[in-house]
């Protein structure tokens, strides 16, 4: 027997333990999304560009390639141009001439000559550029000048002659001053001429194409000569390196003024540096690039495989390390292989994503801790043992008797102050005991297997909890009742058990109730209530359904009564008495009764724009009539919907809850001062006696279906359903018949006086959109007809 209680509970425990991964699985997946998406919205707008060239800096310094050597680079120290100095253009004459007689392959002279007031010198200048033909190409350069305009800085007409040309852009530069992306063409007064680092490779491109710059080649391994070296060169003297059929570069170093350009792990390049790295480049292919959202991409797929895959904590942390560990590995791998990366994007993604989780988490330990006592709850307690793997000794639940009484008579401070000296005599044996606390309850993990054991301890606790607490000055009697459950491999459905345990005991006739293992109740949904009931409210799986009221006198539709329904995906519809009463215990009754009006008024509202001004009842439990709040709640719904007062009854359930009549009394008076009607729900059964009725101020009851029901074939139902008819009469306060089901009773109900009913006989509750189509189709002759 108790195999197949175990075997009954299977089914609901593993659909409530898929819905809570579910509901984490969507968390996270919701979160991916939305770093994904901010991601993207930093790509847009190129937020992260300066990370992403830091990264590209790393990448440069870890591809350490070496040049093909064909490249060499002819430098000054002086400036070669300034037309004051006209010998040095003898230098650079006598150095072409030099690389000429060596049989040079191209020259690209990356220096601009303006006309001096030495024509000789420029004269012998032109010759040795026209000597070259068409080997040599002369550079002109794109700087910023005195404004924002854009100067060309080329060589004279008068010196140049007829040689080719090519275009250097200095403008073209990050914030760090690093050049990134290059064009292959220029577009000139209507010609297009070639990039100086295309013509280097010997490529062809279009102005409107852009090809990205590998820094990857180590810039010490660029062959580097001094001009000096070719301009005093003897004929038979060894060049340090050889330079025939290459390609020269002729220009000035850094330390020229206006030749200086950065580059990456070289400050104070030269600015011929940038078109021979490019010229390297596309000699080598490496252009390629892979952009932001690819990245971006791989990673989501990555993480959303992970989350999908990793059930558990421990493994999704070893996912999330594996994902991390991807960025580097791909920022080494292109850097070799020559291809750009944009990782910022995919790591900021991965940051969001890893903030908005710590978030949630931190919003987590937040909740687990009572604010009043700084001690965790029981979450805490249920968390703590699936993460440690506990799988045996025994769960203990202390239930403080009369905590809600006591609490009232404290003063705010000395609320917390009253469960810490409790929770210090639960330490009186062991100081180091976790405690958790929750509402009236207090719980801890009990390493023993023998529950006779666990029973005897607790028993000594109870002698400790004879003595009355101190707190603010008052004497304090504690009352405490135990109940224990063995964890038996499974700590959160053990938890809910002592919990239910707990909940059974009395001072008197059970004080320590020991769980039974395999019990029907449905322990693991009881306990998760308290973390589901909000989200199910929030996905609108908690609504309303409206079942409507008719008056018999008029054949109409005069008011509809708010049912709340909860349709849970793993679990299906679940019982209203069932989870009513759950929400009770987890204190969220307030919180779901004001969720019901707030749907309820809002439904009203709407159902009055559509020119039916019916009236909209609303359950409230008794439990709420022993605080004022419950006034406070409904007077700002009321305001929040706009809904008219006098169209609202609160039918007040189990009447025979309500601890203090007077209370009670006071609270509905200032309820009925609002403009609302106050109902009396279930009339004639045990929990609506008539001392409630005498006490209280009603302006409804609704008799119980138990008599309508049996109105027909029963002389006694029929009696009491005709005295209650006419004591609200007397008592000149509206008579509902609910649960009318048989047609054939309405002529009944109108005999002995019922003013108004409502059951399945006229409808069952209806969605608002299926009541809207009630009210709008359903004629008052076709209820008439069901008469």
């Amino acid at each position: 027997m108790g195999d197949q209680r175990i075997s009954n509970l299977a089914g609901p425990i593993l659909a409530l333990g898929h819905s809570l991964f579910s509901g984490r699985l969507i968390e996270r997946l919701r979160h991916m999304l939305w770093a994904g998406l901010v991601s993207l919205a930093l790509y847009a707008v190129f937020l992260l560009q300066p990370a992403e060239q830091i990264l590209w800096m790393i990448q440069s310094r870890v591809a350490d390639r070496t040049p093909t050597g064909d490249v060499v680079f002819v430098a000054s120290n002086d400036a070669l141009n300034d037309p004051n100095i006209p010998q040095r253009r003898y230098e650079v004459a006598a150095a072409l001439d030099e690389l000429d007689r060596r049989g040079v392959g191209k020259v690209f002279l990356d220096v601009a000559f303006a006309e001096s007031n030495d024509p000789v010198a420029d004269d012998r200048l032109s010759r040795a550029i026209a000597d070259l033909g068409p080997r040599i190409t002369l550079v002109d350069r794109i700087v910023e000048g005195t404004g924002v305009e854009e100067v060309r800085r080329a060589t004279s007409p008068t010196i140049a002659g007829p040689v080719a040309r090519v275009v250097s852009d200095q403008t073209d530069r990050d914030w760090l001053g690093f050049a990134w992306n290059l064009r292959y063409a220029y577009t000139i007064e209507g010609t297009t001429i070639r990039s100086f680092g295309a013509a280097i490779a010997g490529v062809e491109g279009s102005p409107k194409s852009r090809f990205t710059v590998d820094y990857g080649f180590r810039h010490d391994l660029i062959p580097t000569l001094p001009i000096a070296a070719l301009a005093t060169s003897a004929e038979d003297a060894k060049m340090p390196i050889e330079i025939t059929g290459k390609t020269v570069v002729v220009g000035h170093t850094g330390q020229v003024p206006g030749s200086q350009q950065p580059i990456p792990r070289k400050i104070d390049a030269a600015a011929s540096y940038v078109d021979i790295y490019a010229g390297e480049t596309l000699k080598a292919g490496h252009t390629g690039i892979l952009r932001g959202p690819v990245v971006l991409s791989l990673f989501a797929a990555l993480l959303l495989i992970a989350l999908l895959l990793c059930a558990s904590r421990k493994h999704r942390w070893v996912a999330y390390g594996g994902i991390v560990l991807v960025a580097p590995t791909i920022l080494i791998l292109t850097a070799k292989i020559g291809v750009r990366v944009e990782l910022s994007y995919a790591l900021a993604f991965l940051a969001i994503y890893a903030v908005l989780r710590s978030r949630m988490r931190w919003k987590r330990r937040v909740e687990m801790v009572n604010p009043d006592t700084g001690l965790p709850k029981l979450r805490a307690l249920e968390a703590r043992l699936v993460r440690d793997s506990i799988g045996n000794g025994h769960i203990v639940i202390a239930k403080i008797q009369n905590y809600e009484r006591v609490l009232k008579t404290l003063r705010a401070d000395d609320k917390g102050s009253y469960v810490l000296k409790l929770v210090d005599r639960l330490r009186a044996a062991d100081p180091n005991l976790a405690v958790y606390s929750e509402g009236h309850s207090l719980g801890w993990h009990v390493a023993s297997d023998e529950t006779d054991a666990v029973v005897e301890h607790l028993e000594g606790l109870r002698a400790i909890f004879a003595a009355p607490v101190q707190v603010g000055g008052f004497s304090v009697d504690v009352g405490i009742t135990f109940g224990v459950a063995s964890i038996e491999g499974d700590p959160p459905a053990r938890l809910a058990a002592a919990v239910a345990a707990a909940e059974e005991t009395s001072e008197a006739h059970n004080p320590i109730a020991i769980a039974e293992t395999g019990t029907e109740t449905d322990l693991l949904w009881d306990i998760s209530l308290r973390a589901r009931i909000d989200e199910a409210m929030e996905a609108g799986e908690i609504y309303c359904v409206y079942q409507p009221k008719i008056d018999l006198a008029s054949k109409s539709m005069v008011g509809v009564e708010a049912l709340v329904r909860w349709h849970d995906p793993a679990r299906g519809f679940i019982s209203p008495l069932h989870f009513i009463q759950q929400c009770e215990k987890a204190g969220r009754m307030e919180h779901l009764t004001r969720y019901v009006l707030q749907s309820a008024c809002s439904a009203g509202q709407l159902l009055h724009f559509r020119g039916r001004t019916i009236s909209m009842s609303v359950n409230i439990s008794a439990t709420l009539l022993g605080d004022m709040r419950v006034v406070g709640l409904v007077r700002n719904v009321l305001q929040a919907t706009r809904f008219d007062p006098q169209y609202l009854t609160l039918e007040i359930t189990e009447t025979a809850r309500i601890s203090d009549h007077n209370v009670a009394s006071s609270i509905l008076q200032e309820l009925r001062s609002i403009g609302v009607r106050i109902a009396m729900d279930d009339f004639g059964v045990g929990a609506a006696s008539y001392e409630a009725f005498y006490e209280l101020p009603f302006d409804e009851i609704k008799i119980d279906r138990l008599f309508i029901t049996n109105i027909a074939k029963d002389p006694k139902a029929r009696a009491i359903v005709s005295s209650i008819a006419a004591m609200g009469r007397e008592a000149r306060i509206t008579v509902v018949a609910e649960g009318l089901e048989n047609p054939q009773d309405i002529a009944l109900l109108e005999h002995v006086g019922c003013q108004q009913v409502q059951g399945f006989a006229f409808s069952r509750p209806l969605s608002l959109s299926n009541l809207l189509e009630y009210q709008d189709f359903t004629s008052d002759r076709a209820i008439a007809n069901m008469v």
